[in-house]
């Protein structure tokens, strides 16, 4: 009886000790965090057409398969009239090109899902003369309070 008791303490440490060793390796890896670097034009004339870019990486190797790009686009103060738009991928850098018609301050944000992570970065655009723009939506606003 003690022979066998010994010999399943003994096995079990052997076992633990196996395990612990994979355990310890995994949690040395540094985890790898999605990393998306949105850039493109901050000061705009209507009219004219500008092009943003999301450059997007995982740790040091650039994402050539994210599961999902997309670019949205709205006019400050009228976020519920937002524009979706569905990205264009060159070697792990997804494109826009769009047009902004009118003055004011917008915002593109995009939306990248890839290596079961998200990351929504945003990028203020001055389009025209945005402060002239911001004025009138601030009257807006305050008729409609």
């Amino acid at each position: 009886m003690k022979k066998m008791l010994v010999v399943l303490l003994f096995s079990a440490f052997l076992l633990n000790g196996c395990g612990s060793g994979e355990s310890k390796a995994n949690t040395d890896e540094a985890p790898k965090v999605l990393d998306v670097k949105l850039t493109g034009p901050e000061k705009i004339k209507p009219g004219d057409s500008a092009a943003y870019e999301a450059a997007v990486s995982y740790g040091d190797e650039a994402v050539t398969d994210a599961d999902e790009v997309e670019f949205e686009v709205w006019k400050e103060g009228e976020k519920d009239a937002s524009q979706m738009f569905k990205a264009k991928q060159e070697k792990g850098v997804y494109r826009l090109e769009t047009t902004f018609k009118e003055d004011g301050v917008y915002t593109v944000q995009s939306h990248v899902t890839a290596k079961k992570q998200h990351s929504m970065p945003t990028l203020k655009v001055q389009v025209g003369d945005a402060d002239a723009a911001s004025n009138q939506s601030e009257e807006k606003q305050s008729h409609h309070h």
